[in-house]
C-alpha cells in the first residue's frame, strides 16, 4: 500500500515539473501509514523515504537546481512529524499491551456487551469460571446461559441500563456452566449508549452466595432456638408467679382459684381500657400477685371470722405495703407491674383508700384495674369472714361505688366486660345474701 502511493505521488509530482510542490505533502500519507504500522521506526524511515523521493524529483527536474535550505527544511519537518507519529503510535500499543495483560488476566470476569444482549468480547476468567471458550459465549445471546428463574430480572436489569436509567451494581444472576452447574454471579457494569455497548465486570460469588445463605439459615434457626427458649422461659416465669401467689392464697382461699379469677377479669377490663396486648399479657401475670403481702399477715387475723377490730384491719392493711417491698426491684416487667398493683389496689378514687390515701389518675391504672376485679371476686365467693353474695347484687354494688372506691372509667369497663360475658359472670355462683359491709369483706 505505502509502495503503491508513492508510485502514484512520484507520476503526479513527474507529470508536472513546473507545478507548485504542493504534491510533496502528499508524501505524509505514506509516511503516516508507516508509523501507524511499524511506530517510531517506520515514522522515521517514512520521513527519510519522502525526503528521498523529494530529491530524486528536483534532479530530474531540469529547470530547478537542489535548494539546500529547501532540504534543510523539508528534511527535520518530515523527520520529525515522523517521530511524533511514531512515537505516539508506539505508546498507545503499550498501553493497549498493559490493558489486554489486565483483560486477560484478571481474576473478575469482563466483557463488553451490545444492545441486543450478545457478548462481543470475553476475557479468558469466563473459561476458567464457566467452562465455555470465548466463541461460545459470543455465539448465543447471554440470556441463554443464565437461569431460568433469573431471566426476568436479568432482562429488567439490562433494560433499565441500555435505557441510560442507572448503572449495573451488585446485581446478582445464576450462569449455567458447562458441566451443567450454575454459578452465582455478581455485576457492575456501564453502558456507553453512543458505542452501542455495556463494558461490565461480574465476579463469581457462588462461595460467598452459598455462605450467606447458610448464615442466613443459622440465623434462622438460632432465632427459632431463641424464641422457643424464650417461650420456656416464658411458661417458667407465669408458672413461677402463680405458685407465688399461691403460697398466699393457700392461706385464705380454699378453692386457690381467687387470684387466677382476678387476673383473668383484670385482663378483659384492660383491654377494654384500650391496653396493649403485650401491657395486657403482663396484667394477667401481675395481677396474680395482688395480694402476696398476705403472707405475711398472722393467721388469728387473716383467717379471723367475723368483722375486725381497728387494730387488726391496721395489721391487715399492711399487706399492701408487705407485697409492695416483696416484689420491688426486680428487672421484670411482670413484677415492676405487680409491685404497683401490691401497693395499689387498695386506694380509692376519692382518697379513702390505704396505705397512702392517694386519689384519682395519682393512682395506677393498674391498681385501679385490680381494685374491682378483687372487690367483685371477694363479693362473690365465700371468705372465712364473710359468706358470699349474688353476682347481680355484687355488679350492683361495684356500679354504686363508682366515682368514690372505684374509677368510673374501670367500673364501666367492668360492666361491659360482664354485660358481654354474662356466662362468666354468672359461673361465680349463687351464694345467698349477706349483710357485710364492703370495707370488711375486701381488705
Amino acid at each position: 500500500m505505502v509502495i503503491v502511493l508513492c508510485v502514484v505521488i512520484y507520476v503526479l509530482r513527474t507529470s508536472d515539473a513546473n507545478a507548485v510542490d504542493g504534491e510533496d505533502v502528499l508524501l505524509v500519507l505514506p509516511l503516516a501509514l508507516l508509523a501507524l504500522q511499524f511506530g517510531l521506526a517506520g515514522g522515521i524511515a517514512g520521513a527519510l523515504i519522502a525526503v528521498a523521493l523529494i530529491g530524486a524529483w528536483d534532479l530530474q527536474d531540469k529547470d530547478i537546481g537542489l535548494n539546500v535550505e529547501g532540504y534543510l527544511s523539508w528534511g527535520p519537518t518530515f523527520v520529525l512529524l515522523g517521530a511524533l507519529l511514531g512515537a505516539f503510535v508506539d505508546h498507545r500499543r503499550r498501553l493497549e499491551a498493559v490493558l489486554a495483560h489486565y483483560f486477560d488476566g484478571s481474576l473478575d470476569l469482563l466483557a463488553t456487551v451490545n444492545l441486543d444482549g450478545w457478548f462481543t468480547r470475553v476475557n479468558p476468567a469466563w473459561e476458567r469460571t464457566l467452562g465455555y471458550s470465548a466463541e461460545t459465549l459470543c455465539s448465543r445471546p447471554l440470556i441463554e446461559f443464565v437461569h431460568p428463574e433469573d431471566r426476568a430480572s436479568t432482562l429488567a436489569e439490562n433494560d433499565a441500563v441500555t435505557d441510560g436509567l442507572r448503572d449495573i451494581v451488585g446485581f446478582r444472576n445464576r450462569y449455567r456452566a458447562a458441566d451443567g452447574s450454575y454459578r452465582w454471579l455478581e455485576w457492575s457494569g456501564h453502558a456507553t449508549l453512543s458505542d452501542g455497548l455495556i463494558n461490565a465486570v461480574a465476579r463469581d460469588v457462588t462461595v460467598q452466595h452459598e455462605a450467606e445463605e447458610q448464615l442466613a439459615r443459622h440465623a434462622e434457626m438460632l432465632e427459632s432456638k431463641v424464641a422457643e427458649r424464650t417461650r420456656e422461659l416464658e411458661d417458667a416465669r407465669a408458672k413461677t408467679l402463680r405458685r407465688l401467689a399461691l403460697a398466699a392464697e393457700y392461706r385464705d382461699d380454699d378453692t386457690f382459684e381467687h387470684t387466677t379469677r382476678v387476673g383473668s377479669m383484670s385482663a378483659e377490663i384492660g383491654a377494654l381500657l384500650g391496653l396493649g396486648e403485650d401491657q395486657v399479657d403482663t396484667l394477667h401475670l401481675a395481677a396474680l400477685l395482688h395480694d402476696v403481702g398476705k403472707i405475711g399477715i398472722p393467721d388469728r387475723i387473716l383467717l379471723k371470722r367475723g368483722r375486725l377490730t381497728l387494730e387488726e384491719y391496721e395489721v391487715m392493711q399492711t399487706h399492701t405495703i408487705l407485697g409492695a417491698r416483696l416484689l420491688t426491684g426486680s428487672g421484670s416487667p411482670v413484677l415492676q407491674m405487680a409491685t404497683l398493683i401490691a401497693e395499689s389496689h387498695h386506694e380509692w378514687w376519692d382518697g379513702k383508700g390505704y396505705p397512702h390515701g392517694i386519689s384519682g389518675e395519682a393512682i395506677p391504672l393498674v391498681g385501679r384495674i385490680v381494685a374491682v376485679a378483687d372487690v367483685f371476686d371477694a363479693l362473690t365467693h365465700d371468705r372465712p369472714y364473710k359468706s358470699a353474695w349474688p353476682v347481680a347484687r355484687a355488679i350492683a354494688e361495684i356500679k354504686n361505688e363508682a366515682g368514690s372506691h372505684f374509677d368510673p372509667k374501670v367500673v364501666a369497663a367492668f360492666l361491659e366486660t360482664v354485660t358481654q360475658n354474662p356466662v362468666s359472670a354468672a359461673a361465680n355462683g349463687e351464694y345467698g345474701l349477706a349483710n357485710t359491709p364492703l370495707l370488711a369483706v375486701s381488705p
